[in-house]
């Protein structure tokens, strides 16, 4: 009797399975509030996903944290995923922050109506500031990583922070977003473009990359454009050294 009460008790606290959602559902499910959370790779986001989706990938240790830094945990989940097995995963993941309202997911397969994120590479953005361009680049790290180690003019706003603090940033003006690796920025950058900013810029590898690629290499593939100064160039800041 005590061993069926048990395997009772225990059954109760198994995570319900998650039904397949429809394309029409799901929209209409969002606008009625839902979060959609795409937990695939920030490449695959890119090239396509649901409008209005959060890319919070999957493959982080900080995964559920990052759900928490925008999603309510009385809010209603929709997973996009690649494939069925990874909303299992998430949903343990989440299930363990505290995340009970997970309802469905759907397959990104499955979807027709999709997004685009622009991906800007390193090179890309060291041969604007060569050429003397000025984007607004928003840094999403902790105040003392991008203290230590910055793109000159960069904004510094947390990730955890970002929620509270978009009021500081235009949505119709360009943006670059950036953080170490890619990830966060590829978060924060999902959110904002659901937010309304249209011309979000997420750089590719983060500071990881800037900081990796070697300079010459950058000011010889553009050497066919002026500089806008006779200094020399520092990645340690994205600046020009005077």
């Amino acid at each position: 009797m005590f061993l069926k009460r048990f395997r009772l008790k225990g059954l109760a606290h198994q995570p319900k399975e998650l039904v397949r959602i429809s394309e029409p559902e799901l929209k209409t499910r969002s606008v009625s509030g839902a979060a959609v959370i795409d937990v695939r790779l920030g490449a695959q986001f890119a090239e396509g996903h649901f409008p209005g989706s959060l890319n919070i990938g999957l493959i982080s240790s900080i995964f559920a944290v990052c759900v928490g830094q925008f999603v309510p945990k009385e809010c209603e989940i929709f997973l996009v995923v690649d494939k069925a097995e990874d909303a299992s995963k998430a949903q343990a993941d989440l299930a363990r922050a505290g995340f009970d309202q997970l309802q469905g997911m759907i397959e990104a397969g499955d979807l027709t109506e999709l997004h685009r994120l622009t991906q800007l590479t390193v090179l890309d953005l060291n041969s604007t500031l060569f050429r003397g361009g000025k984007p607004a680049i928003l840094d999403v790290r902790s105040q003392g990583e991008w203290k230590s180690n910055r793109i000159c003019g960069s904004k510094n706003i947390p990730l955890a922070q970002l929620t509270s603090r978009v009021a500081e940033l235009s949505p119709p003006s360009p943006l670059v977003v950036v953080c170490q690796d890619g990830y966060q920025s590829g978060v924060a950058s999902s959110w904002l473009q659901a937010k309304g900013f249209d011309s979000i810029q997420h750089l590719l590898g983060g500071m990881d990359a800037y900081n990796d690629a070697p300079s010459k290499e950058s000011l010889e593939a553009f050497s066919f454009y002026p500089p806008q100064s006779s200094y020399p160039f520092s990645k340690a800041t994205g600046c020009w050294r005077t």
